[in-house]
């Protein structure tokens, strides 16, 4: 290789080495907007439900490959979504300001001295302006609370030295005047609703229920609607006041069950096509398996040492406890130490890879000094051939000069001894030789059986590992790339042998809904079902992978297209008859599905997008059938 090929070959390898390294460091970006937007959604829950739902569509979206189509899709939603989520919080603004006028209002109404109510009617005037702010809502009530305390001391309703009944819904003491301030500044009033509060003994169901009825229904409105984030409750006001122990006289009216709604009783059911029953256990059921299962995956983990301490601060975060919103902080720091695994192994593998280069170099170099040894051996041979003949003519010309026989012996023997001589000098010198070519050709021997002993080691293991990069680990069916790969195959055979080749795309009817209502695992369960349905009845020429989400793909070969319509009809009344049940209750199931044929000059994107169309045509015609494209 010239000096010029060297020199364009390194500044390839630079750039190629720069490029890596470039596209390394946008991964590493991509991977931490990806995470400072996970942990943001999950900071913005619980303020709207539509909301929630938006940032658990962004969460989903991050996970996936095609991420710019899914936030183009998705950013409209969420602006929409926000702007009517912000008015529906001046809604409730308003109307939790309503429900404390008029509180008030019901208060300055009784019969009170000046002392009490002068404070009542200067938080009045204070009550619209401060209603505006959410934060402002828990200090407005623990300041109603000791109001009314107040209030109904003086009434003789209740001790004074007894809390009120704000007071023990929303804090755990009334704040005096001079330390609202302070709990202002916290934003956040505590709300301990832990045990259950005892009933005054001054407070009978006769006394004035009339009075108290409205300050209790105004409570409500009020708590309901706070948002979620400052009551930490099950449910709404309404469950809250519903784990008081108040008076008769104070408890609303209980609702009768309707008959009609009663539980069905369970039938016999397949228990495998049971499915899970919401709603999913609590994180609180499963921490002890997700601490050891965590605690497991760190200790198989074959790190390096500059990991180490990374993954022994996570050990001690995981043993220390944890919640579920530090479980998605400690699951994202245990991805970037299995990502950091897989690069060591691609770095194990580029050294492996120089290690080869650097033996192939050694064995060129072998190869070469065998080289270089036979060229010795020539020129020894040539060298001892000349000098022969150089003796030969000195014996000659001394045979020629003798004067008599003595002298002639004398003249033959020592030209004898100087061939012999040479002889053996050259013999010696031939066997070393050949003593070192022997034992670099051996040399070379073992490096070359080695080398083909690793590289046949790392081929077994590639193929491993790319047989299960081909599997999707949920449904245990070939997943995008697989498909990919048999796609192109069979593009390839039709079009070089001819005949039929059909292409089909199958969709689960309302798949959102089976998460919603009978949650995740329940969806998980559905599609592995169902990939084993799908997979059973077809040939064994047939394809079928899992392309995304709810969606699957097959490769139907060698069929015309009315039989492959009588196929996906006989995929979809065996899934609609699989016998899937809830508590013992029929739970149906559908598939719609789109199918089209190959046609001359047709790539495999344009047949995918005619059976594409042809599923969203079968959506639209009312689901649960199939149409072709």
């Amino acid at each position: 290789m010239n000096n010029d090929a060297r020199r364009w070959k390194d500044k390839y390898l630079a750039s190629l080495e720069r490029q890596e390294t470039l596209e390394r460091r946008w991964d590493a970006r991509l991977g931490l907007l990806r995470r400072g937007l996970v942990r943001s959604s999950l900071a913005a829950e619980g303020a709207d439900k539509a909301v929630d739902q938006c940032m658990q569509d962004l969460r989903e979206i991050l996970r996936r490959d095609d991420m710019d189509a899914g936030l183009s899709a998705l950013i409209p939603r969420l602006e929409k979504t926000v702007l009517d989520s912000e008015q529906r919080r001046q809604q409730r603004v308003g109307q939790v300001s309503s429900a404390l006028v008029a509180l008030v209002g019901q208060l300055l109404e009784l019969d009170l001295p000046r002392e009490v109510r002068k404070p009542l009617k200067n938080y009045a005037k204070q009550l619209d302006s401060r209603a505006e702010q959410v934060r402002e809502l828990p200090l407005l009530l623990a300041e109603l609370s000791a109001l009314q305390q107040q209030a109904l001391a003086v009434l003789g309703h209740e001790q004074v030295e007894r809390p009120g009944l704000l007071q023990r819904l929303f804090a755990g003491r009334a704040p005096a005047i001079h330390e609202l301030p302070a709990a202002a500044e916290s934003g956040l009033v505590s709300v301990p609703l832990a045990q259950p509060l005892p009933v005054p003994s001054a407070v009978a169901p006769s006394a004035e229920p009339a009075s108290v009825r409205p300050v209790v229904e105004a409570i409500a409105v009020a708590a309901s609607q706070i948002t979620p984030r400052v009551v930490h409750g099950p449910g709404p006001a309404a469950s809250v006041l519903d784990s008081l122990p108040l008076p008769a006289g104070l408890l609303p009216p209980a609702v009768e069950p309707d008959p009609a709604e009663a539980p069905l009783e369970p039938a016999e059911a397949d228990p495998e096509y049971a499915l899970p029953a919401p709603p999913e256990p609590g994180y609180s059921a499963i921490a002890k398996h997700v601490e050891t299962t965590l605690l497991g995956l760190l200790d198989e983990l074959a790190l390096p040492e500059r990991h180490q301490d990374q993954a022994d601060l996570l050990r001690e975060r995981i043993l220390a406890g944890l919640n579920m919103y530090e479980l998605v902080p400690v699951l994202d720091d245990l991805a970037v130490l299995m990502l950091a695994l897989a690069d060591v192994g691609q770095r194990e593998f580029e050294g492996y890879l120089k290690q080869l280069n650097e033996r192939l170099a050694t064995f060129q170099g072998g190869l070469q000094d065998a080289h270089d040894g036979y060229a010795d051996s020539v020129s020894a041979a040539r060298d001892l051939d000349s000098e022969l003949r150089q003796q030969v003519d000195g014996l000659h010309s001394s045979v020629q000069q003798a004067t008599d026989l003595h002298s002639l012996k004398g003249l033959v023997e020592n030209r004898l001894n100087g061939l012999l001589g040479t002889m053996e000098q050259y013999q010696r010198q031939r066997d070393e030789r050949e003593q070192l070519v022997a034992g670099r050709l051996q040399t070379l021997v073992e490096r070359v059986a080695n080398m083909e002993q690793e590289a046949k080691g790392f081929r077994q293991h590639l193929e491993e590992q790319r047989q299960k990069a081909l599997l999707d680990p949920l449904t245990g069916l070939p997943n995008r790339a697989a498909w990919n790969e048999r796609l192109d195959l069979e593009l390839a055979r039709w079009q070089r042998y001819g005949g039929e080749l059909l292409l089909a795309v199958v969709d689960i009817d309302h798949f959102k809904r089976i998460n919603d209502e009978y949650g995740h695992l329940a969806g998980d369960k559905v599609l592995k079902i169902i990939a084993g349905e799908l997979h059973k009845r077809l040939r064994k020429t047939d394809f079928i992978a899992r392309f995304g989400g709810e969606e699957f793909a097959l490769l139907i070969p060698a069929t015309p297209l009315a039989g492959g319509l009588q196929l996906l009809e006989t995929l979809r009344a065996g899934i609609e008859a699989c016998p899937f049940h809830f508590r013992g209750e029929r739970v149906t199931i559908t598939l719609s599905a789109g199918i089209a044929a190959f046609a001359s000059a047709e790539r495999g994107e344009q047949v995918f997008e005619r059976a594409d169309q042809a599923l969203y045509r079968a959506k639209r015609g009312g689901r649960n059938c199939v149409e072709a494209g």
